[in-house]
């Protein structure tokens, strides 16, 4: 299952006005368990005990317009996604971060908890990186 999120705000005095302020898709149930994921979780996130169940859910894509970037709505964001991931009984939350080789992206979503996954390319569909960087975070 996907969910659409789009962030909305009001910015006038006397009529609501809803503009886009940035969007995300997610998954709301934990796909199916693998051993790369599971591998991974043993390996970069050092956790040994939830292994059997190795749950976890996707940020299909986040994107704040460019007019509204640098004001905190990635991390807002980040923080919703992660609440309903773990509502939801998924224990990490998955994202190949395309950057067209920049590093930024990548470097962000590590600022923020991620780490690279890179046993996970093929699985999330992105092998030897070509759709991006593929990324966890508990």
């Amino acid at each position: 299952t996907t969910t659409t999120t789009t962030t909305t705000t009001t910015t006038t005095t006397d009529k609501t006005t809803k503009k886009k302020l940035g969007r995300f898709g997610i998954t709301v149930t934990a796909g199916p368990s693998h051993p790369a994921l599971l591998e991974t979780i043993q390996q970069l996130m050092h956790d040994d005990k939830d292994l059997e169940y190795g749950t976890a859910a996707a940020i299909i894509y986040m994107f704040a317009e460019p007019e509204h970037r640098k004001r905190g709505l990635g991390e807002l964001a980040l923080q919703v996604i992660s609440y309903i991931h773990h509502q939801v009984g998924c224990g990490y939350t998955l994202l190949v971060a395309d950057d067209n080789g920049s590093g930024k992206l990548v470097e962000w979503y590590q600022a923020h908890g991620f780490v690279r996954a890179p046993l996970l390319q093929d699985l999330l569909g992105s092998p030897g990186g070509i759709y991006g960087t593929t990324m966890i975070a508990p």
